[in-house]
């Protein structure tokens, strides 16, 4: 589970949700992160995200805290494939862009099914590959965030989960057009209100939430009937028995 960073552009991409012109944007999370929440109640939560954001989950009553946006390349959650906890810890998972920061992000999936508890859920935040965001993102400048971020769709995150036997219990997506101007950033709000009646699917920002399912194993009885197979005497063994 090697994340494809450095320090440097994590912190540049917090500093890019804090800049005034994204303000908007940083509306629409703090209005989008509470309805997600809503769909992943649990005690044991692990954040791993953007520091910024991981004050909504402060309410947890165990809260285990990555912060994507802290770390260095000598941290062992870059260097290392498998995140510091062990297997079946939490039941609650919150990753936040960092599907976007890896080069191999099923990897990072199978990592998170392996602290995820049997019943878990697990919430995942990102930028939608299919969306005027990823259709803008050849023209952007590819060294700062969002456009240095690997984008995913909503296709690629389901079946990666669905892979290992999650189930979708929540979708949505916001913010329709990125903010390219001061200017422009005043009528994303009426904008915003036309993706969710014309385009659900397409907003630049996906939040999902997938319930892990296991299917126990139910013991078949096998029932075996006996059958008695009678094989006719041949005419040799009659001329025998004679």
């Amino acid at each position: 589970m090697k994340l494809n960073t450095d320090n440097y552009k994590y912190k540049e991409l917090e500093k890019w949700y804090k800049k005034p012109i994204n303000n908007p944007i940083r509306k629409i999370m703090n209005e989008q992160i509470p309805l997600l929440k809503k769909h992943i109640p649990g005690n044991n939560v692990l954040f791993l995200g953007l520091s910024e954001f991981s004050k909504k989950f402060n309410s947890a009553k165990n809260l285990s805290f990555i912060a994507v946006d802290q770390i260095t390349s000598t941290d062992h959650v870059t260097e290392s494939k498998r995140l510091p906890f062990e297997d079946n810890s939490h039941d609650v998972i919150v990753i936040m862009h960092a599907l976007d920061y890896t080069d191999n992000p099923y990897e990072l999936v199978r990592e998170i099914d392996r602290i995820a508890t049997d019943d878990a859920k697990v919430a995942i935040i990102g930028f939608n590959k299919f969306s005027l965001w990823g259709t803008m993102k050849p023209f952007m400048n590819r060294e700062t965030p969002p456009w240095v971020l690997n984008f995913h769709s909503l296709y690629s995150v389901r079946e990666w989960f669905k892979l290992l036997g999650y189930e979708q219990g929540y979708k949505n997506t916001a913010s329709f057009m990125p903010i390219v101007s001061r200017a422009f950033s005043k009528y994303l709000t009426k904008i915003n209100i036309i993706q969710k009646i014309l385009a659900k699917d397409y907003g630049g920002i996906y939040f999902f939430a997938f319930n892990k399912k296991i299917i126990p194993l139910t013991p078949v009885k096998l029932k075996f009937k006996e059958k008695m197979f009678l094989t006719p005497f041949s005419k040799s063994t009659t001329n025998m028995v004679k």
